[in-house]
């Protein structure tokens, strides 16, 4: 079968990732296309979000494609543009073309999407590489596609499902994705530290944590482990075949497995791999140890979610690990020569606004080179928030995440994803405090090679994009001017863990 496997455009996300040079390759249809290729079937990934593929010429390539099955990714905030996408590809190729949708955000309502999405056809819920294999089988003789583990389908008025499919238990068996369908040199993600130019890489799936806000319920708990033998391999067709000496590791906890992180460190040093690399974990994951051998092997930055410095909130979060553990890896990757990077949530659970105030001087005490504050908390579906929310009176029990798709005004960046906000405090002192922190945090500890760095990155950003460039400059200006009740250094109660 001929396969075609789309990540849809969408206008406003499009915008944002070009001002941030932080288009990055979909490593999820990547490696559904290496599977399906070494079955032996003809595939092609049109990556429409980085390539501007707008609606007119999006249907002019499906013409002269013609694919045999079109499958779509979707994800909770570009949900409405996804399935205006799939209407698109009805509409261009005809009923006679199977259609389906795959990714987090229709994996974990499926039902919700087929019941009001006529233009999809079929689901794959979670893991879609062989999953999607096995559909496409089926649908190429004629087969039954309710039967597939891990499929939806429709059948008559009714929706209707397969067994549900087992993870891969043993990720090194699947083919690496293929990234030779993609068009690997216009991916403009950078790395933070030096402005390298990047890729992204996956070491595991799954993680075991149960952070209140995570959609990693409707994949699974179960972490599965690539082998540092496998990753090494990986590394070096991304250095060596396409030229990058930056890698980001986008895993949930990369150090969740120490022993096998130490030796995929010595394998890069003995394979004489030189390359800067950034990883993402949780702060109660990590040693100084650990530390030192990843910053030895290129380890150039590491991503916490340290998400609030109270107490309380952690726990409603159910984070699992206390404020000092935030305060204690800081300290360790600063020690060991790591630039540090965290995100940071405002205005959730129960928070009054001296419970963020508080917070906020507690973060910015942290000595990191960044600190990305959120106001409120998306609620997505499948994850513990969603009942919760419910719960609360903050969405209907009867919420859908995919009607009224069709109504042009419902799209990305335009509030049409559920937020929780704390009740104690309006969203506009919610957006001020933020202005202020970003402020606070922009002037705190500045090193040498970080004002290069972002100095640097503004002269890119005022040639490649100056409207947007000089609106940014002019809003940090008003923050800046406009005073902060957060500028004062003066002490205060460290929050316990």
């Amino acid at each position: 079968m001929k396969v075609l496997l789309a990540n849809p455009f969408v206008e406003r996300m499009h915008q944002e990732l070009a001002y941030a040079e932080n288009f990055r390759p979909p490593l999820g249809l990547a490696y559904c296309a290496a599977l399906l290729e070494r079955a032996g079937h003809a595939v092609e990934i049109h990556d429409a979000l980085l390539l501007g593929t707008r609606p007119d010429a999006f249907a002019r390539m499906l013409r002269r494609a013609k694919p045999d099955v079109v499958g779509l990714s979707i994800y909770s905030p570009t949900r409405y543009e996804s399935f205006r996408t799939a209407q698109l590809v009805r509409d261009t190729l005809g009923p006679s073309v199977p259609i389906v949708a795959g990714g987090p955000h229709v994996s974990a309502v499926p039902e919700d999407t087929l019941a009001h999405v006529e233009a999809i056809d079929h689901v794959v819920a979670g893991e879609g590489d062989e999953a999607l294999l096995e559909l496409c089988e089926v649908l190429a003789r004629g087969g039954d596609a309710s039967a597939v583990p891990g499929v939806w389908t429709r059948r008559g008025e009714g929706v209707v499902s397969g067994p549900v499919r087992p993870n891969i238990p043993d990720l090194d068996a699947l083919p690496k994705p293929a990234r030779h369908l993609l068009p690997m040199t216009r991916y403009g993600t950078r790395m933070p530290s030096t402005m390298r130019a990047a890729t992204t890489l996956l070491t595991s799936r799954g993680c075991p944590a149960r952070c209140t806000f995570c959609t990693r319920d409707w994949f699974s708990r179960e972490t599965r482990l690539h082998s540092p033998e496998y990753i090494v391999d990986e590394l070096e067709e991304v250095i060596g075949r396409w030229g990058f000496r930056g890698v980001i590791f986008q895993d949930d906890t990369f150090t969740l497995n120490k022993k096998r992180i130490a030796r995929l460190c010595d394998l890069i040093e003995e394979r004489k791999l030189r390359f800067e690399w950034l990883a993402t974990t949780r702060v109660d994951c990590l040693t100084l140890d650990l530390l030192k051998r990843m910053r030895s092997a290129g380890c150039r930055v590491v991503t916490f979610g340290a998400e609030s410095m109270n107490p309380e909130t952690l726990r409603w979060l159910h984070k699992g690990f206390t404020v000092e553990q935030v305060r204690r890896a800081v300290d360790w990757a600063n020690e060991a020569g790591v630039t540090v990077r965290c995100s940071y949530l405002m205005g959730i659970g129960d928070e009054t606004e001296e419970d963020l105030r508080r917070s906020i001087r507690e973060a910015r005490a942290l000595k990191v080179s960044k600190l990305k504050a959120n106001v409120g908390l998306s609620i997505y579906p499948g994850t513990p928030l969603h009942p919760m929310a419910v719960a609360a009176g903050v969405l209907p029990a009867d919420y859908s995440f995919a009607e009224g798709w069709r109504d042009e005004r419902r799209r990305y960046g335009n509030g049409e994803t559920p937020r929780w906000y704390t009740p104690h405090v309006p969203l506009e002192r919610l957006l001020e405090l933020r202005r202020e922190t970003e402020v606070n945090v922009l002037f705190t500890r500045p090193s040498l090679d970080l004002v290069r760095h972002r100095a640097r990155k503004f002269a890119k950003r005022l040639v490649r994009h100056p409207g947007e460039t000089v609106r940014h400059v002019a809003q940090f200006a008003r923050a800046a001017l406009g005073g902060s009740s957060l500028r004062s250094d003066d002490a205060s109660p460290r929050v316990g863990p």
